[in-house]
C-alpha cells in the first residue's frame, strides 16, 4: 500500500502531521508516530513493514505496533488517502 500522490498535500507541525485530500478537502492529522507511518507510505510498504518500523523506532511490543499501524491505514482508507 502506498499514499496516493494525486491531490494530496501534507504539513508537518511539530512532528505531527496534516494530510489534505485538496479534492474532498477530508484531512487526517496525526501524531508522531502516525507521521512517521505516512512518511514511509510514500513508498509501498506492507502492513508488517510498517508495524517493524514502529517497534524500531519507539520500542513498542508488536501487539501495540499491529494494532496501531492497523487502526492507521484504516483510518488512510476511510479518507480514500490511499492508492486503489
Amino acid at each position: 500500500m502506498k499514499l496516493r500522490t494525486e491531490g494530496l498535500t501534507w504539513q508537518e507541525i511539530d512532528g505531527e502531521l496534516v494530510i489534505l485530500d485538496l479534492a474532498t478537502s477530508a484531512y487526517l492529522t496525526t501524531n508522531v508516530a502516525g507521521a512517521t507511518l505516512a512518511k514511509l507510505l510514500t513508498e509501498e510498504r506492507t502492513q508488517s513493514e510498517l508495524a517493524a518500523a514502529l517497534v524500531d523506532e519507539y520500542a513498542i511490543d508488536q501487539g501495540r505496533a499491529d494494532a496501531d499501524t492497523a487502526a492507521f491505514i484504516a483510518q488512510l482508507r476511510e479518507k480514500a488517502l490511499l492508492e486503489a
